[in-house]
């Protein structure tokens, strides 16, 4: 299994770190992080991570295409036509299409979401209409050969429940004992419908200056609408 990471500068960690550990248990595991040029990379957490190719070297079909998301940084990239035009193309011949968080907006602002159903962060998963995708609330999303994850944490989730369709259940059963995941949240409140009124305007407004969605309205997808 070939797994080709686009990152970019900025990029949230979690949000690859999560879906990567859990792909690293792939039969036959081999993987890329793709930049535009090879290099240290920055992530939002101060963990900088080495894009091992460039647009030019990076492989031509991977098994599997995967984006991890961000906020203002992802932003910026939704309109530079050097990432969006490589997404398209890995697109069309890549074996599944994926994200986390954000990084579906990537994806439909590159054209390969549109008709698909798919996940993102809560608060702009709505955005997704705008590119010709379907939003759904889950936490992972998976219609045909493309799988979304909902925010930062849903990157794990997105991982095993990768392992379970690619290989078998029984993998991803024993993927996520040597896990240890039994998440046991200490407040409950990670989604909007489970905080308080309170806590969720304190987090509107927090995110809304991270994620400035009036952007999306003035993006058109780079690429036609692209189908497996």
């Amino acid at each position: 299994m070939k797994v080709q990471a686009v990152v970019f500068p900025g990029f949230t960690f979690i949000d690859l770190a999560g879906p990567m550990q859990a792909f690293s248990l792939l039969p036959e595991f081999q993987a890329q992080v793709v930049w535009q040029q090879k290099g240290e990379i920055a992530s939002d957490a101060g963990v900088p991570v080495v894009a091992s190719h460039s647009f030019s070297d990076a492989w031509k079909d991977p098994d599997i295409l995967f984006v991890p998301g961000n906020t203002l940084a992802l932003f910026d990239q939704l309109e530079n036509p050097r990432i969006l035009d490589f997404l398209a193309d890995r697109g069309t011949r890549a074996g599944w299409i994926t994200s986390v968080c954000n990084g579906s907006l990537l994806l439909g602002a590159s054209g390969l979401l549109h008709g698909y159903k798919a996940a993102a962060y809560w608060y702009t998963r709505e955005y997704l209409a705008h590119f010709g995708a379907k939003p759904v609330a889950d936490r992972v999303v998976i219609d045909r050969n493309r799988a979304t994850g909902g925010g930062m944490t849903a990157g794990i989730d997105f991982g095993l429940t990768m392992l379970g369709h690619l290989v078998d259940n029984t993998h991803g059963q024993l993927a996520e004992l040597i896990f240890e995941y039994a998440p046991e949240p200490p407040y409950g409140t990670g989604r909007p419908e489970l905080a308080s009124e309170e806590t969720r305007q304190t987090a509107l407004s927090i995110v809304a200056n991270l994620m400035p969605v009036e952007r999306i309205a003035k993006l058109k997808a780079r690429a036609a609408p692209r189908t497996l």
